[in-house]
């Protein structure tokens, strides 16, 4: 047996790439954003993307409320999330702590949030690989009653 080049037939090569694609959001730690249409809102930077939902939606003044969140594009490796809201007038932030559940590596939900006062917050995204701070993306709301 020769040692020339091996010839793929073209369908061949065409699986072959589409496994390779289908394959590297995992290959890098990152879950696919889920498709438009599912409830979802995008925060995005130059070469970030966060998923995120509220439950229930829309928010009101004084309603718990849970949050879930998918880093699905990011330059690192993103260990974890974490999620505030501040009422940067006012110098404060939420009365509760919430709490954060990894459902996989990339996507947190968050329960126990709150946002006691009608007014402007701000919403804010950490995205972590270990300790370090890879990134921070921010949502600004107005809540009315």
């Amino acid at each position: 047996m020769g040692s020339g080049p091996v010839r793929v037939g073209p369908l061949l090569g065409a699986i072959f790439s589409a496994a390779v694609l289908a394959a590297a959001p995992s290959a890098i730690g990152q879950p696919a954003c889920p498709p438009h249409g599912q409830a979802f809102e995008r925060l995005t930077a130059r070469d970030i993307e966060v998923a995120y939902r509220w439950e229930p939606a829309p928010l009101k003044v004084g309603r718990f409320f849970s949050a879930e969140v998918i880093a699905c594009r990011a330059p690192a490796s993103v260990s974890r999330i974490s999620l505030d809201a501040t009422m940067p007038a006012h110098g404060h932030g939420m009365n509760y702590r919430p709490k954060a559940t990894k459902v996989a590596p990339g996507h947190y939900r968050f329960s126990g949030l709150m946002l006691h006062m009608s007014g402007h917050w701000q919403i804010t995204v950490d995205l972590y690989d270990g300790t370090r701070l890879i990134h921070r993306l921010t949502r600004n709301l107005d809540l009315r009653p």
